[in-house]
C-alpha cells in the first residue's frame, strides 16, 4: 500500500480544519480580510500549531491546514482582488483594488 491510512488522516483534518477557518473569514467579509493575508496567514498557521501541539499527528494536521489556508489566500487576492482601508479624516472607509493583470 503507497499510502499509509494515518497520512489520510492527516491530510483530512488539515482540509476539515483549513474549511473551518476560511468560513470564519468568509463571514468577516474576505475582501476585506485579504487586505491583510500574509498576517491572517501567519496567525491562523501559529495558531492552528498550537492547537494541535503535543503529537505528530495534530502538528502535520496543522501543517496541511495553514498551507491550504495561505493557497486559498493567495489566489482570492489574485484572482478577486481585495479592499484595503484608505484613511478619510479620522476615520477611513474600505477602496476596492482590483487583481492585478498581467499585460
Amino acid at each position: 500500500m503507497l499510502i499509509n491510512g494515518a497520512l489520510i488522516f492527516y491530510f483530512i483534518a488539515g482540509v476539515i480544519s483549513a474549511i473551518a477557518i476560511l468560513f470564519l473569514l468568509a463571514k468577516l467579509n474576505i475582501r476585506r480580510v485579504l487586505a491583510f493575508d500574509i498576517a491572517v496567514d501567519i496567525v491562523a498557521s501559529l495558531t492552528l500549531m498550537l492547537l494541535f501541539a503535543g503529537t505528530f499527528a495534530g502538528m502535520m494536521v496543522a501543517i496541511v491546514a495553514g498551507a491550504l489556508i495561505s493557497i486559498v489566500l493567495f489566489f482570492l487576492k489574485k484572482i478577486g482582488g481585495y479592499e484595503r482601508p484608505k484613511r478619510k479624516g479620522y476615520w477611513f472607509e474600505w477602496e476596492y483594488v482590483p487583481p492585478k493583470s498581467k499585460s
